[in-house]
């Protein structure tokens, strides 16, 4: 029950931080994303599992890629290890339990960032008895608050 919770504490944390990134300057010359070979050698380190099918990928999916890449490494450790842990439990869930916090992860992600941030002040008032009962009810953005 915990788990869940905090797996949906994440994720809504993680919609609001996609809702405010900055767009990536693209430095590439013609505003496309970096080849494989243009990356630094950190960044190729660091996305190395990318590293057969980056050229492949479209340049707006690399783009993204790296979007997120930088984002990331502007997070403090602390932050970093509290996103590892929702992975790893999100991991643990069960199908049925993903796809819901995939949808509503996906509703809250269209909401105007005003209403995000109401949401996750809601979110943190509840029990934990109070968040599961949303959860199981379809999440935030899908079900009404308790």
């Amino acid at each position: 029950m915990k788990r869940l919770c905090w797996i949906a504490a994440v994720l809504l944390c993680l919609a609001s931080a996609s809702a405010n990134a900055r767009p990536l300057r693209l430095e590439a010359a013609g505003g496309q994303a970096p080849a494989w070979s243009e990356l630094s050698a950190r960044q190729r380190l660091d996305l190395a599992v990318l590293a057969r099918r980056w050229d492949r990928m479209p340049s707006a999916r690399r783009s993204a890629i790296l979007q997120r890449y930088e984002r990331w490494q502007r997070l403090p450790d602390s932050e970093r290890e509290t996103l590892r842990e929702g992975a790893r439990n999100f991991g643990r869930l069960s199908p049925e339990q993903r796809e819901k916090m995939r949808a509503s992860l996906r509703t809250v992600r269209k909401l105007p960032p005003g209403e995000q941030r109401q949401l996750r002040q809601r979110w943190r008032s509840l029990t934990p008895r109070q968040r599961l009962d949303w959860l199981n009810r379809g999440g935030p953005g899908v079900a009404a608050p308790p």
